[in-house]
């Protein structure tokens, strides 16, 4: 079937180029297109601050960070001449003057910035940083926080927290969000982009008599209802019946970074997967909408292809998606009915092809080409099933062990990190069907990647680590990150070494040098919520794709140092 096209554009950068550090580098880039400093009477000259500027009219917007003395600076291959709104985000703070500039060709533009303590922390806070202030024990934390499917999966714990909501009340909500597709769910705090919750006609109905809340483990909803209600607004409450804490803001290297947001013409998008072509190109997909996206990193153009309809009330959207060695984009395409097939688009002929009878949530490219749905192995030329794999029986593997997401290394092998269970990696020889397990006391995984050299990393989502596994030795490595940063999966190492984590929970993205073991935070400007990263290798030096599932924006991050 031929897909009919029509392409919006999210705006054109004038040139789209990597800066060097910041203060330090911009000459060479053509120099400063607009810098200023940054203070308030309670800190003086304020580091770590977000600034962002949009111009405009355009739909993008840029976003830098002030260094140690309060400077930011954004570099002329980044800001074309014309009138820019500025924002800042510095947790505790609000900006008190300075929100416009004008950058002129040839010239760097300054715009000095003067912040001033908030009158509303709570708006500002992440959900980490309320997982951090709720009263609870330990204990109770643990179990609330770390769910495979929590609360924070579709919106921010701010919902929550500035409820007024009684334990009764909660458990109404608890039942209607139990009806809601969660991949298709995404909604920003302001309500301006993503897509409110949407009841699903196909396949989660039996959820709403389950008497547990969230997955792996589970737990009674009575319990989740009165937790809650004991830490919100509820009973006539005012204010909190806690002390709100702020994480502190990045520093040094955590300040040396670029960020760009490229707005999606549909501003209800909820794009949960991404990947890259070999020649730069961001594919991605809405999993509430019958839609592919493409993203030209050069123009800054966004063109959304039709995917072929379904009937109304049927679920709709694509799912996970990766880019075979052809550049043909794959991935579970919903059709009538609600399931959703393995299906092959190729941008030569406008094309969408599905493999009939194979289906799953994630797909997975093989570095010997083959293509991954689930545990089912597909050619990528004949779309043809060419094996199907499982651990299930496997007595090696012990009993509750459970794998989220499969990658495929050089050899065309899976491998799976558990998010329940002891805790370990599975991997399946597809030649002879022999299966591995490398035991990893208390992993408990997502997603994540594998890379050239058979080396998979991931996010312990339910564990607040970072991890690499080597498949051809068995050696783990494991890095602890901050409480409840819960990071839901992995890059594949830049081209200095470096792999990156993103946190919904933190609204950070976490890097992490292995060769160190240093870890390094960028503050995102706004809510983030990415849920796959991609590295791109048309560029000399380090570039950071996806598409931020909360806000409905392509991201762009550029580190400096």
């Amino acid at each position: 079937m031929r897909a009919n096209r029509f392409v919006a554009l999210a705006g054109i950068i004038g040139v789209l180029g990597l800066a060097a550090l910041m203060g330090q580098g911009v000459s060479a880039q053509g120099g400063a297109a607009l810098t200023g400093v940054v203070t308030s009477s309670e800190e003086g000259k304020m580091e770590g601050v977000v600034v962002s500027a949009r111009r405009e009219g355009a739909t993008f917007t840029v976003s830098v960070v002030s260094n140690a003395k309060g400077e930011y600076t954004f570099p002329r291959t980044h800001l074309e001449p014309g009138t820019y709104a500025l924002k800042i985000r510095a947790t505790g703070f609000d900006l008190a003057s300075g929100g416009a500039a004008t950058v002129v060709a040839g010239k760097a533009a300054k715009a000095d910035l003067t912040l001033a303590k908030t009158q509303d922390l709570a708006s500002q806070l992440t959900s980490a940083e309320w997982a951090a202030s709720m009263n609870g024990t330990p204990e109770q934390k643990e179990r609330f926080n770390h769910q495979l499917m929590s609360c924070g999966y579709c919106h921010t714990y701010q919902r929550i927290l500035k409820s007024k909501h009684t334990p009764d009340e909660f458990l109404k909500a608890m039942l209607r969000m139990m009806n809601y597709y969660s991949d298709g769910t995404a909604v920003s705090n302001d309500n301006k982009r993503g897509r409110a919750a949407r009841i699903q006609e196909h396949g989660r109905e039996g959820f709403v008599n389950v008497p547990e809340w969230g997955f792996f483990p589970g737990l009674p909803r009575t319990e989740v209802a009165e937790y809650l209600s004991q830490n919100n607004l509820s009973g006539g409450r005012t204010t909190w019946p806690f002390e709100l804490k702020a994480l502190p803001r990045p520093k040094g290297k955590g300040t040396q970074v670029i960020i760009t947001e490229y707005d999606m013409p549909t501003a209800s998008t909820v794009s949960h997967d991404s990947d890259m072509d070999s020649k730069g190109i961001l594919w991605y997909t809405d999993q509430s909408r019958q839609t592919l996206g493409k993203f030209e990193p050069k123009t800054g153009a966004i063109t959304e292809i039709p995917m072929p309809a379904v009937p109304k009330g049927d679920l709709e959207g694509g799912q996970d998606i990766v880019v075979d060695k052809d550049d043909n984009v794959w991935f579970p395409m919903r059709i009538p009915g609600g399931s959703a097939p393995l299906t092959k688009y190729d941008p030569k002929t406008g094309q969408f092809t599905s493999v009939p009878g194979v289906a799953s949530q994630f797909v997975a490219l093989g570095g010997d080409g083959s293509v991954w749905a689930g545990n089912t192995r597909v050619d990528p030329k004949t779309m043809q099933v060419t094996g199907k794999f499982s651990y299930q029986t496997d007595p090696t593997v012990p009993k509750g062990s459970g794998g989220y997401h499969n990658v495929v290394d050089s050899k065309g092998n899976p491998w799976f990190a558990t998010y329940r269970g002891p805790g370990g990696i599975i991997g399946i020889d597809t030649k002879t069907n022999k299966v591995t397990w490398i035991s990893v006391p208390g992993l408990k995984a997502r997603r994540g990647r594998v890379d050239s050299q058979d080396r998979f990393w991931f996010g312990e989502y339910l564990g607040d680590k970072v991890s690499v596994v080597d498949l051809k030795t068995g050696k783990v490595q494991r890095w602890d990150v901050r409480p409840w940063s819960e990071p839901y999966t992995a890059s594949t190492p830049d081209s200095k070494g470096r792999v990156y984590y993103p946190s919904n929970m933190t609204e950070r993205l976490i890097q992490l040098d292995p060769k160190t073991g240093e870890i390094v935070e960028f503050q995102w400007p706004a809510e983030l919520d990415v849920k796959k990263l991609s590295i791109d290798t048309t560029t000399t030096k380090p570039i950071i794709w996806g598409t931020n599932k909360r806000t409905a924006r392509v991201m762009k991050i550029e580190p400096l140092d």
